[in-house]
């Protein structure tokens, strides 16, 4: 079983506690519903959604989601360059 399916797997049982929380809340013990909900809520998102992005992310090249367009040699002339140098505003 790879990682994803895991994943998606206790995404759903997580939906399921969610549902069965709601149930709780109308048909029986609210405090006890409130609290399936909350921390199914709790690991839905501080665990489930952080392990999907790393699964999906791994190996792969994130230099293509770069914002600066200019090859690095062109960064490095523009580092390279003076910005102390007052003698241009002359």
């Amino acid at each position: 079983m790879n990682a994803t399916k895991f994943i998606g797997i206790l995404l759903l049982c997580t939906l399921g506690v969610i549902g069965l929380g709601f149930y709780f809340v109308n048909n029986g013990d609210p405090v006890l519903g409130n609290k399936l909900v909350g921390f199914s809520t709790l690991f839905m998102f501080l665990i489930l959604m952080p392990a999907f992005i790393v699964v999906r992310y791994k190996n792969k090249d994130l230099s293509k989601f770069n914002f600066n367009n200019k090859s690095k040699e062109e960064q490095e002339e523009e580092q390279d360059e003076d910005w102390d140098d007052k003698s241009r505003w002359n």
